[in-house]
């Protein structure tokens, strides 16, 4: 087989790229032809729900009520909910159903309370650059928020 000398190049069956310094023919045994595959099937990313017939006896309804109302919102209502009730119910403080419901509460309060902090931080930093760079619009923002 004739080599051309300046390129590496090599005729039909044992074909090398200019770039590459092995012969080509083992490489389409080794690359799919085609790929359909899906990519990480039953996952899902971010905040996506799939609502379908298969999961919710109506579809339709769900996801209506959810752009107005998310999963975390409807939770969180029943959870102050529960507790208000829990707390006007003395004999209910024993039951460990209620003590866990009432340990439930306090952890997601808990993670509220620290996914606040680092907003308020990255609000207090973004005023303080807005009183840098633009004095007047601070001074509107200032104007609108209550003492």
């Amino acid at each position: 087989m004739a080599t051309d000398s300046g390129t590496g190049e090599q005729g039909a069956a044992g074909e090398r790229a200019p770039w590459w310094g092995w012969p080509l023919p083992w490489w389409p045994g080794l690359a799919p032809q085609q790929l359909t595959q899906p990519i990480n099937p039953g996952w899902s990313f971010g905040n996506l729900v799939s609502v379908t017939n298969l999961n919710s006896s109506a579809p339709d309804i769900e996801r209506e009520v959810l752009l107005q109302h998310s999963y975390g919102r409807q939770i969180g209502r029943l959870l102050d909910a529960v507790s208000a009730l829990a707390e006007r119910l003395p004999a209910a403080a024993s039951d460990p159903r209620v003590k866990e419901f009432q340990s439930l509460v306090r952890e997601v309060d808990g993670i509220k309370r620290r996914a606040r902090l680092p907003r308020v931080e990255r609000l207090r930093d973004e005023i303080e650059e807005l009183r840098r760079s633009d004095p007047r619009a601070y001074e509107q923002l200032r104007a609108m928020l209550p003492r």
